[in-house]
């Protein structure tokens, strides 16, 4: 396992303490996770990294938006009032992204992206837990690993995250998809190049031997799939199953079960998309066609239609629209960290 080398980021990031100690945070907290595997990934202590608060928009076609490529992923939401993208082209540089009742977060060295209700505001706490991003929230001073989606220090530790739906895919499907969304511009009021990946080959650098491959200590490894492989991860308690998005070329619904509630998870490697519901449902594909901008999900022998973010297509009652599965995309790494007893969906 490599160590951290000097990062081309606007902070310094440095390599891991001896020690094992954890700097920069309140020493009569006490953590619920191995802290042998907490490192510090900042030391200009809390919002080294900036987040971002209710940042500036733009239509699909609108201004701002020349560092944004149609190839270039993008986080999609529907909010419950407008389709928004999140680019990972500006989430690599600030992480966090907090909204009126909701926060986005997304942690580059693990490739990870949550959308979560919440009623406080998120920072970067500097610290990281098997090489994953540590948020704190603004109101109790909570710590939150993010794939975790549990709080593991501070009075609401043990606290869980509510997620909420959420569609990873390239910048070009979602516009098809959804051409009156708005997109998060370059006009945040930091100085970034958001044209430039900070992180080097990060993305694809899958062994010891390239200078990008896993800058952290993490708690477990495993061979079965390569480190940076993106997987969909879904959680029940201590159980973990995961789908490896580009062993499904084309479009297709899986039904998968977890430690008693089941999902459907739609997942197509050739689109980049993979998302997930809790539903007992039978939901299956009736349009998935990226030329023409459509993805309609049917309910077999109903009348239930929806999109693919899971926003009734007929209906506004939330009863009505579908519940998000206790998941997300992640390198298989951090997966295999997080959860190391996890089963790999096959088919």
């Amino acid at each position: 396992m490599r160590f951290l080398r000097i990062m081309p980021l606007f902070v310094v990031l440095v390599g891991c303490q001896e020690d094992n100690s954890v700097l920069g945070t309140d020493t009569d907290l006490t953590w619920t996770i191995d802290t042998d595997y907490m490192r510090q990934g900042c030391y200009a202590g809390k919002d080294c990294i900036p987040s971002l608060q209710h940042p500036n928009r733009s239509s699909a076609d609108g201004a701002n938006l020349g560092f944004l490529d149609d190839g270039d992923r993008v986080v999609g939401v529907w909010n419950g009032s407008e389709y928004v993208a999140y680019p990972h082209s500006i989430l690599d540089w600030h992480e966090i992204v907090n909204e009126d009742g909701y926060t986005i977060s997304y942690c580059p060295l693990t490739g990870s992206a949550i959308h979560s209700e919440t009623e406080s505001q998120y920072g970067v706490s500097g610290l990281l837990f098997n090489s994953n991003l540590i948020m704190y929230d603004r109101t109790t001073d909570s710590y939150w690993p993010q794939m975790l989606l549990r709080s593991a220090a501070g009075t609401r530790s043990g606290s869980t995250i509510q997620l909420q739906n959420l569609v990873e895919t390239s910048w070009g499907n979602w516009k098809a998809l959804f051409p009156n969304t708005k997109v998060i511009n370059s006009r945040t009021g930091f100085s970034r190049n958001y044209s430039s990946y900070p992180y080097g080959t990060y993305r694809t650098c899958n062994s010891p031997n390239c200078g990008d491959y896993i800058y952290f200590p993490v708690a477990n490894t495993d061979d079965r799939l390569d480190e940076k492989d993106r997987v969909f991860v879904l959680l029940n308690g201590d159980w973990a199953r995961a789908i490896p998005i580009d062993a499904f070329s084309d479009p297709q619904v899986l039904a998968v079960d977890i430690s008693g509630k089941r999902h459907k998870v739609f997942v197509s490697g050739s689109d980049d998309i993979a998302v997930a519901f809790e539903t007992v449902r039978d939901i299956r594909i009736e349009i998935w066609d990226l030329d023409t901008g459509e993805i309609v999900l049917k309910q077999a022998g109903g009348e239930g239609r929806w999109d693919i973010t899971g926003r009734h297509l007929d209906s506004d009652a939330p009863g009505d629209q579908l519940k998000a599965a206790n998941g997300y995309i992640a390198f298989w790494f951090s997966v295999a960290a997080f959860y190391p007893d996890v089963e790999i969906v096959t088919g």
